[in-house]
């Protein structure tokens, strides 16, 4: 379930990962190494290419490519199960685990997937916690 962004502000499990715009659309925060242009999601404080410590945030690309996936039936305490959990390959050659948000019978090798923000599971109070997902584009 994919939370009405431009209502409300999602509780997400971590800022670091994703960039919420005014108009509530979202981008995945990677980085990318100054001094070799390496790509890293998410961003590395040290380039896993060169080793250089100058690390810039970066947007990534929104859509791309499932390449894998497996359905998760057993998750922490207040994660929803099962999920799909897959690897989307982006343009920039990077690759993305995440979950994909979309019926399992829905679920293909090579679909085409696009970004969205999902409810993925709830913390000790019951609140929603929300992350990056894909969805079938």
């Amino acid at each position: 379930m994919t939370p009405d962004l431009a209502q409300s502000v999602p509780n997400l499990i971590s800022d670091k990962l994703v960039t919420l715009a005014a108009d509530g659309s979202a981008s995945l925060e990677g980085g990318r190494c100054k001094a070799c242009a390496a790509l890293s999601f998410p961003r590395a404080e040290v380039c896993t290419e060169c080793l250089s410590l100058e690390v810039d945030g970066t947007a990534l690309s929104s859509e791309g490519r499932l390449y894998s996936y497996s359905v998760v039936h057993q998750a922490p305490k207040g994660w929803k199960v099962p999920y799909a959990l897959g690897y989307v390959d982006l343009p920039e050659g990077v690759r993305v685990l995440a979950h994909i948000d979309a019926p399992l019978q829905a679920i293909a090798i090579d679909q085409p997937v696009r970004l969205s923000l999902g409810v993925v599971a709830t913390d000790a109070s019951g609140a929603d916690l929300s992350t990056y997902t894909f969805v079938p584009a």
